[in-house]
């Protein structure tokens, strides 16, 4: 089974978005009482409460030194975390094994996304990139439309190519317009993306005309793409694969998320956990999902 008596305290923003409803706060119930104010608004370390705790280590990202200083001027002991690759993520399951002397375990996880991306890449391999299906990852659908660009997703395992990809930022801020040029045949919103469901899309008043929109393939991303450390991530590539090119790409999908699961939290996901994960209730009139994933 899955542990937290090990957690001596998280910041408030991961305590609401993860642990107080939604799939993490059924597994991991415990976590609900766990303190929640080890960080203040952007991971700014909460140097007063912290020694408080009396951790042996503390879990923080390596993207800004200033909110590492502070934790190692007092006598703490840090371990970073960087974000986003999969080596990134790889490494998270890596160190949280030998943190807790679960290394058995982090390996096995390791495997199972190894596995899986093998099996993805082999799909493709007589297949060009320019052949792939055009995408568009969209987060935001307001006056002007906010597309990942260059995010920690590796499309071509799925036989799907971004088109919003290019330079080096993780976002890009287009208009319809451009929406209408890239014409994708599919859109991934993100789970992220609290508040955007393909409804949007299909509701829209100047998108109506591109591919995905028409043929309603637009479709919200499952829940184990919520936070980019989640051992189960892996998951979307296998994922999208599956609602792009169909239930015959990605056969077995449903037992590997259940074992994706039942490895990392100690036991298999209920229906009803299952239809939360995959959002079916907000993909319900997006094209063939009920199908692919009864």
């Amino acid at each position: 089974m899955a542990r937290t008596d090990h957690i001596a305290g998280m910041n408030a923003d991961l305590h609401q978005r993860y642990f107080e409803s939604g799939i993490y706060a059924d597994l991991l119930p415990e976590l609900a009482d766990i303190t929640a104010n080890a960080a203040r608004e952007g991971f700014a370390p909460n140097v007063e409460a912290i020694p408080e705790m009396n951790p042996d280590a503390i879990i923080q990202w390596t993207h800004d030194p200033a909110i590492i200083e502070p934790l190692e001027r007092v006598g703490l002991t840090v371990v970073g975390w960087g974000c986003c690759t999969k080596e990134e993520r790889l490494d998270y399951l890596r160190l949280t094994g030998l943190m807790t002397g679960q290394t058995d375990r982090a390996d096995a996880l390791i495997e199972l996304q190894e596995d899986s991306d093998a099996a993805l890449a082999a799909l493709w391999t007589d297949v060009p990139e320019d052949q792939f299906t055009p995408i568009l990852v969209v987060d935001q659908l307001q006056d002007q439309i906010r597309v990942v660009a260059n995010g920690s997703d590796d499309f071509t395992l799925s036989g799907a190519q971004n088109r919003a990809a290019g330079g080096e930022e993780w976002w890009k801020t287009i208009d319809a317009e451009q929406f209408l040029v890239w014409n994708p045949e599919v859109i991934l919103v993100p789970s992220y993306a609290n508040g955007l469901t393909p409804a949007d899309f299909y509701d829209h008043p100047l998108l109506g005309s591109v591919e995905a929109i028409k043929n309603r393939r637009v479709y919200k991303v499952p829940q184990f793409t919520m936070t980019p450390d989640a051992p189960e991530v892996y998951l979307a590539a296998s994922w999208t694969a599956r609602v792009i090119h169909g239930a015959e790409t990605v056969a077995d999908f449903g037992d590997q998320m259940q074992t994706a699961y039942e490895t990392a939290y100690g036991r298999q996901l209920t229906e009803e956990e299952v239809a939360l994960v995959l959002a079916k209730s907000q993909n319900a009139d997006s094209a063939g999902y009920s199908e692919l994933f009864e």
